[in-house]
């Protein structure tokens, strides 16, 4: 755009808003902010704005800019207006008037445009920093959540929770809630105990169980100060079972582990005498184990079925086809994520200029073992509390009526085939784990194939629930 040919009344109004932007500039101290203007103001004016950068403290909101970026436009459009009434008004206009009101036309045209492009280069703008903070909340978060435990820990603070010394955290996978759970945690909880449901939104609710004419009777108990009124509560005898559903339904492991922790906290339940039993389905494994590696102290066991400690082929091909993962067919909602973003930019995504990360990325790009063997390196006392710990990885399997024909013989008959379709038996068995896992049984659940996969059964089967069973009473003793 050449500066020359603008009318005074276009040149008048730039250098006004070139006023106001360094201003803001100045105000802002951001070189970021500096490199989308002098994008823009290089078209505009052949030249770049002033550098005002001298502190290291940023102070700006991309809103405020962009509404400033605003009046400059309506500021423009007014000019526009102005000059058609002017030429409208004239009986007998010259060429040289017709040329002024189509210079100050073409001119407004392209500013207009420009400053467009520069609202543009601020959303980007805005975005970079909130992927960088994001990046950087998550170690932050965590940081301040172990502080809070010490805090708690040093000057005795007690939860409502407390006293409790076994206490079992069910966490489900990706695609799914806490419903399965809580179908199973009602199965397996003795007389005495006491669930309590985290849901996503927040909310709780709080069930007891107790025996009354020789059958086991779940009631619900609306709100807390109800729950510390009952015999379940004041005695303590039994174990407490949280089932956890996650904020996110894809959210990242580390997410859950954040999240979880912090809620456990704030319950009463990271203290040195309550003992954490976890158990996880599916993904949620990985969430169970990330909060042991990163809370070894206060868990006791792990018990996991259906969990892809490897990469997962589903879960690559859904991260990388989102599209068609989220179609209506399909239904994966990958992008349902919390806003944490892994340091390591292999297990991120992007959308839209949004990095994000979660249980599609993670699987894709990463294996457990490659967090183990870290770990193992850099911190090997965490490393030895998880090789202390109970860690029991089943997995599902089903089988098929199928006919074997040799030369010699014909077989024909149910036979065991492979897994539950949809994570491998050596996946779920956590063979990449190396000694971690004391236990790998296997547990035949229905279903078959990928739209019907045994995989979705598995937190129910009867089999499992008696694996529960079996961890709490033995974890207890």
């Amino acid at each position: 755009m050449a500066y020359y040919n603008r009318e005074p009344e276009i040149t008048n109004m730039i250098k006004s808003h070139e006023r106001r932007a360094n201003r803001m500039l100045q105000h802002a101290q951001s070189s970021r902010l500096l490199e989308a203007f002098n994008k823009i103001w290089v078209s505009i004016e052949n030249k770049e704005l002033p550098n005002f950068v001298s502190k290291n403290v940023m102070d700006f909101n991309v809103a405020d800019i962009k509404s400033e970026i605003n009046d400059w436009i309506k500021d423009l459009k007014d000019c526009q207006e102005n000059a058609r009434r002017k030429f409208e008004s004239m009986e007998d206009p010259s060429p040289e008037d017709l040329r002024k009101r189509n210079n100050i036309t073409s001119d407004v045209v392209l500013l207009i445009s420009q400053y467009e492009n520069l609202k543009n280069g601020l959303d980007q703008v805005e975005q970079d920093f909130s992927n960088v903070a994001r990046t950087h909340r998550a170690p932050m978060r965590e940081a301040l959540t172990d502080i809070s435990i010490l805090y708690n820990s040093v000057n005795h603070v007690k939860g409502d929770f407390s006293d409790y010394k076994n206490v079992s955290v069910y966490v489900h996978g990706i695609e799914d809630d806490g419903d399965g759970f809580n179908n199973s945690v009602r199965k397996a909880a003795k007389d005495g105990d006491i669930i309590i449901r985290i849901n996503s939104d927040k909310t709780r609710e709080y069930y007891i169980i107790e025996i009354i004419n020789g059958e086991k009777v779940i009631k619900r108990v609306e709100g807390l100060k109800k729950l510390k009124d009952t015999k379940q509560y004041k005695e303590k005898a039994g174990r407490l079972h949280i089932v956890y559903e996650t904020e996110h339904m894809n959210e990242h492991r580390q997410a859950t582990s954040d999240d979880l922790a912090e809620k456990l906290n704030e319950m009463g339940l990271m203290n040195e005498e309550t003992k954490i039993d976890m158990f996880g389905h599916s993904y949620g494994g990985r969430r169970s184990l990330q909060f042991a590696m990163d809370y070894p102290v206060h868990v006791r066991s792990i018990t996991t079925i259906g969990t892809p400690y490897d990469k997962n082929i589903l879960a690559i091909g859904a991260n990388r086809a989102r599209w068609l993962a989220d179609s209506p067919l399909a239904k994966r909602h990958t992008m349902d994520t919390s806003e944490y973003l892994d340091f390591k930019e292999d297990n991120r995504n992007n959308d839209e200029g949004k990095d994000y990360s979660n249980a599609y990325t993670d699987m894709d790009s990463e294996a457990m073992t490659e967090d183990i063997n870290h770990l193992k390196s850099a911190n090997p006392e965490v490393y030895q509390k998880l090789q202390k710990m109970d860690i029991t990885a089943a997995a599902g399997y089903r089988t098929e009526d199928t006919v074997s024909f040799s030369p010699y013989y014909t077989a024909s008959g149910k036979h065991k085939i492979n897994s539950d379709d949809i994570v491998s038996v050596e996946s779920q068995h956590g063979d990449i784990l190396g000694d971690l896992i004391d236990k790998k049984p296997e547990i035949e659940v229905k279903g078959s194939g990928v739209t019907n996969p045994g995989h979705i059964y598995e937190v129910e089967d009867s089999e499992f629930v008696d694996l529960i069973q079996e961890v709490n009473k033995k974890e207890a003793e």
